[in-house]
């Protein structure tokens, strides 16, 4: 038996961590699809750009690290792939890019690379394109409205259903079409629809569990029914939140990342319950406006600390049944 050990997410075999993101690579293709019928070519130029930023930055780091660069680790396939589903359709490509960069660069290598990283490297990248692009990363357009390769001046913006809330208001648009994605948002996070038949995939392929992004969103309607919109019912502010941003794209491919969230059953309950409290905090009182993807990265800064207690709680356990005997 081979007696090395690798870091998560290598649980038995190298192929582990492989198949987990060619899963990833396949479930991430149908929201990048319904974003190409939203918005046209545009999204998946953009989508190409955040790939390849950090796909370079990935091959470059491992260079400098003496390493040669490795063809079968598609991680940085797959967080360039988030991170541009995660934006406007409309924004502009340097802002993909330097998400990119600062995922791979920034939050993923310092930490020692795949495997090791504390952070969700596309969270990251993100919250970064956030403070430092803040128009560009909430100026949307109107779905069904193609975009041309180079944006111009003539482009319409409009607020996001997310943005209005935050303001105080309430969002006038049909529960059907927010289920589908016809509404202003990041380009492939809307079809609440295709996220959840990804989320089916994945169960099926026993890649991902259902309890952690299940947990995620109960506690985020939780909040939303006691301490949610004005005007509305409990069970109005409770959809209005869960279906108007990326809450549900969050929770199925990010929240669930094998690195970044804690190992034992336990921990990744009470890491789910933190996040989703966190995401609510953020948005009811934060200066931010993509809330669950700051709640993430401070979940994720929980995790090995949710995982020593849990193991202190199984050992107290084992210790308790043992005396018992």
């Amino acid at each position: 038996m081979n007696s090395n050990f690798y870091p998560s997410p290598y649980i038995r075999y190298r192929d582990s961590a492989r198949t987990i993101m060619q899963d990833a690579i396949i479930v991430l293709l149908p929201p990048f699809l319904m974003a190409w019928f939203y918005y046209g070519l545009r999204s998946l130029v953009l989508g190409l750009v955040s790939v390849l930023g950090c796909v370079c930055t990935s091959g470059l780091f491992s260079l400098l690290a003496g390493k040669k660069p490795n063809p079968r680790d598609f991680s940085p396939i797959v967080t360039g792939m988030v991170i541009a589903l995660l934006l406007p359709a409309s924004v502009p490509f340097y802002v993909p890019l330097t998400a990119g960069v600062f995922a791979m660069g920034v939050v993923k290598f310092p930490f020692g690379g795949t495997g090791y990283n504390l952070f969700n490297p596309a969270a990251g990248g993100l919250a970064f394109a956030a403070l430092c692009f803040p128009k560009e990363i909430f100026s949307y357009t109107i779905p069904l409205e193609t975009l041309p390769i180079v944006i111009s001046e003539g482009v319409k913006y409009v607020q996001s259903p997310a943005a209005i809330m935050a303001l105080g208001g309430i969002p006038s648009i049909d529960t059907t079409e927010m289920l589908l994605g016809n509404f202003p948002g990041p380009m492939g996070a809307t079809n609440i629809l295709v996220i959840g038949a990804c989320l089916l995939y994945l169960l099926v392929r026993k890649s991902t569990v259902w309890y952690v992004p299940a947990v995620y969103l109960g506690t985020v309607s939780a909040v939303a029914a006691l301490c949610g919109l004005e005007g509305v019912s409990a069970g109005q502010a409770v959809v209005l939140e869960l279906i108007s941003g990326s809450l549900p794209f969050v929770a199925v491919f990010m929240l669930t990342d094998p690195v970044t969230q804690p190992k034992r059953p336990l921990a990744k309950v009470c890491y789910a319950v933190a996040a989703g409290f966190c995401t609510m905090l953020f948005r009811y009182f934060g200066a931010v406006a993509p809330s669950s993807i700051f709640a993430l990265l401070l979940a994720n800064s929980l995790s090995p600390a949710l995982d020593a207690w849990a193991e202190e709680m199984a050992a107290a356990g084992r210790e308790v049944r043992y005396e018992g005997k």
